[in-house]
Order: C-alpha cells, then sequence, then structure tokens
C-alpha cells in the first residue's frame, strides 16, 4: 500500500537539512536527484528521505 502525503517546502527543509548533515538523502522519486527549495512553485515532488 502506498500513502501519498502533499508537502510544501516549509514542511521537509528542516529535516532535510538535519537528515543531510546527518549522512542522509533526501531525493526525488522521479529521477533520484535532491530536492530543490526556493522554487517558483511550493510543493514537493513524490520523494524518499532515509539515512544508513
Amino acid at each position: 500500500m502506498q500513502i501519498e502525503i502533499k508537502t510544501k517546502e516549509w514542511d521537509t527543509a528542516a529535516a532535510d537539512a538535519i537528515l543531510r548533515a546527518a549522512g542522509g538523502k533526501v531525493l526525488r522519486i522521479s529521477d533520484g536527484q535532491p530536492l530543490e527549495y526556493s522554487k517558483a512553485e511550493y510543493p514537493n515532488p513524490p520523494f524518499v528521505a532515509w539515512a544508513k
């Protein structure tokens, strides 16, 4: 089962920064690239976050 939760930049930016500083990653599912911030539109695309 897949659950889709729509988030915006301000929902993920702080957690993304903390996870990256700890060696984790937050990547877009579509192309495996990191989430981008300060975009023209604020909604995040589907993403995955993890750390070792």
